[in-house]
């Protein structure tokens, strides 16, 4: 016998074998599970770990959007370089000079004869619609340098250097 007169499994199938007693097996009352503290520890540890879990879900969240939203940027880039490839004079011409926080309806075709001119502000039109409804305060600037048009895109992606990210595209025509 052990402790406090309980009998461990071993000494009882001792008994049982040598003696041809009844096989019994008798816990002692402080063996049978687990305590109160055992319990909040545990609880502890489990609340620990799906915190860290959510955390690290809410994490990944933002860097998707933050993803989504930068790829939208170079696809909104892509899209005036390839226009200003196609209408490469007007771009020469600075036709596309854009500086920011000009909004889409600075760039009106009515009473414009020119056409490369006109096809210029009609693509700019669309596209800085295309931008402030993609982007979250969407705002670009487009301008030239020789040869070289240079394309800066910014947005606020509200978790990115305090909220503000860009993306700056080059093209040469």
């Amino acid at each position: 016998m052990n402790r406090q007169g309980c009998g461990s499994p071993s000494t009882a199938f001792a008994r049982h074998v040598w003696r041809s007693e009844p096989l019994s097996f008798s816990l002692c009352f402080s063996e049978q599970g687990a305590t109160l503290i055992e319990v909040l520890v545990t609880l502890v540890l489990v609340a620990i770990g799906l915190s860290g879990m959510m955390t690290m879900q809410a994490r990944g969240i933002q860097q998707n959007q933050s993803a989504y939203l930068r790829t939208q940027a170079i696809t909104i880039a892509n899209d005036v370089a390839d226009r200003l490839r196609l209408n490469s004079q007007a771009g020469l011409d600075d036709y596309y000079s854009l500086a920011l926080s000009q909004e889409a309806s600075d760039f009106s075709i009515d009473g414009i004869h020119d056409s490369s001119k006109k096809l210029a502000y009609a693509d700019l039109n669309g596209w800085l619609n295309w931008l402030s409804t993609a982007l979250p305060e969407g705002d670009a600037e487009i301008t030239r340098t020789g040869q070289r048009i240079t394309i800066v895109i910014h947005w606020n992606a509200r978790r990115d250097r305090d909220g503000i990210s860009s993306y700056l595209h080059e093209v040469d025509l």
